[in-house]
């Protein structure tokens, strides 16, 4: 009778205290998708072709607990994003398969963002870990989840706003993360924005301005091999302006980056500092006819002049463990293929990678698509790109020709919340392939791929 009694007083203790989070608002959403790949030629030889297949998934859970009017604690983690048969890292039974993407814990389980909102008035306070990245159009968006603390300001049809993140900090003893993927046993890497956003009818504009400040204190480490060997800063500002508009049947957006400032400022007055100057563009159009579109598309990602020495003109970024949004051809650009494979399209040439980890760079765009619903559930698309190199890697380089890229996909709702997709790309590579030699032979590539999401 004791031992029922105490056990009665544990579990009235345990519903006492659970009482007020019971009381709470918990809504989730999220997504979940199995997708099958099979590539011909990823390594764009011209014999001996290794074909890929494989299934791949990914489990997004979003739980978002309202604790009360207007304050909230929002949550995502993420789960099994793996390859099919696979052994995750880390697991007794092997080591796993994996690129620099693919880490121990998404084919496990990680958390990524846990953060406040808090609506005061017209104002809404965001502190924690939180989603960073995507601003204005899709065009070169990738999404982290990153730590900030962000104010936005509603009236109306504006939206402002000003945010202060920390990318990342090693002044601790040479201990964290960073300190040892970076190498740098002390340094400190902020960014700081302002934006504003104006939207009516048929109509989006906006603008960003942000600040990249990093302070490396002392060399790497562990006789690594240095970005430098003398300790530097880096202050550079992003600037983008972007716009939407409808009218009528037609659609447009535009977007621009531009970045300027110091990429490399040395502390040691003695060596001459780097400069960053990189300009980036977009334009995207599509004219709908009843259940058929047609629309085309410019995208420019200036590359790296090889002949400059004092001036750096890529864009710095780099979407690390992040999704990219922006995909904007099949077989080159697609990122969780990427993420899973680790295809970069260097070629057999050994020809610099077409992106940095999935997100395009370097690269001119020149597309055409179209596509038709003949019922409502279903979409069928296609597109056909040009694209080459906007500076060749080195001067030594045959081509900026990188190839030309014929994609088609049909999508269709089985539900509401569940979608199949089937896609094929064909890639006729270029000459840029052939790296410093036009004696260098080179193969094509294709991509067959379907996908099943489920969203909830």
């Amino acid at each position: 009778m004791k031992r029922f009694l105490i056990g009665l007083l544990a579990v009235g203790l345990i519903a006492a205290f659970s009482m007020p989070v019971l009381a709470a608002d918990i809504k989730v959403s999220g997504e979940y998708f199995v997708a099958g790949y099979w590539e011909s030629n990823a390594t764009l030889k011209t014999s001996d072709e290794i074909a890929k297949k494989f299934y791949g998934q990914r489990l997004q859970v979003n739980p978002i607990i309202k604790v009360a009017e207007g304050l909230s604690l929002v949550t995502r983690f993420e789960a099994m994003e793996r390859v099919w048969g696979q052994t995750p890292i880390g697991m007794a039974y092997g080591t796993g398969e994996s690129n620099a993407r693919n880490t121990a814990e998404e084919q496990n389980i990680v958390w990524r963002r846990a953060y406040i909102d808090a609506k005061l008035g017209d104002f809404k306070l965001l502190v924690g870990y939180m989603r960073g990245g995507p601003f204005g159009t899709e065009f070169l968006d990738y999404e982290n989840d990153v730590p900030r603390i962000h104010v936005q300001y509603l009236s109306g049809p504006f939206i402002f706003g000003a945010l202060t993140e920390k990318a990342f900090s090693t002044g601790f003893g040479g201990g964290g993360e960073k300190s040892i993927t970076q190498g740098y046993s002390s340094s400190d890497y902020d960014k700081y924005a302002l934006y504003g956003i104006y939207k009516t009818k048929g109509i989006e504009v906006g603008g960003l301005v942000q600040k990249y400040a990093m302070n490396y204190n002392e060399n790497k480490v562990n006789g690594s091999t240095a970005v430098s060997a003398i300790p530097f800063n880096a202050n550079f500002n992003l600037w983008v302006p972007y716009a939407k508009a409808t009218f009528g049947p037609l659609y447009v957006e535009a977007e621009i980056l531009y970045v300027q400032g110091k990429y490399l400022d040395y502390k040691d007055p003695a060596v001459a500092g780097i400069d960053v100057k990189n300009l980036d563009y977009y334009l995207k159009a599509k004219y709908t006819m009843g259940p058929a579109y047609l629309g085309g598309m410019l995208a420019v990602v200036q590359g790296d002049d090889p002949t400059t020495t004092d001036k750096v003109e890529s864009a710095p970024f780099n979407p690390e463990n992040g999704y990219v949004i922006w995909q904007p051809t099949l077989v080159l650009f697609n990122d969780f293929y990427n993420r899973y494979s680790g295809n970069t399209y260097t070629g057999p040439n050994s020809a610099a990678a077409v992106g940095t980890n999935g997100l395009p760079t370097n690269v001119n765009i020149y597309q055409v698509f179209g596509g038709y619903k003949p019922l409502p559930k279903l979409d069928l698309y296609a597109a056909y790109s040009i694209i080459k190199r906007n500076e060749k890697p080195t001067v030594a380089y045959v081509s900026t020709d990188i190839g030309k890229e014929f994609d088609i996909t049909a999508t269709y709702k089985i539900y509401d919340n569940l979608q199949y997709m089937v896609g094929f790309g064909y890639l006729w590579a270029g000459d840029y392939f052939k790296g410093t030699s036009d004696a260098n032979l080179i193969g094509n590539d294709w991509l067959l791929m379907h996908k099943l999401t489920l969203t909830f």
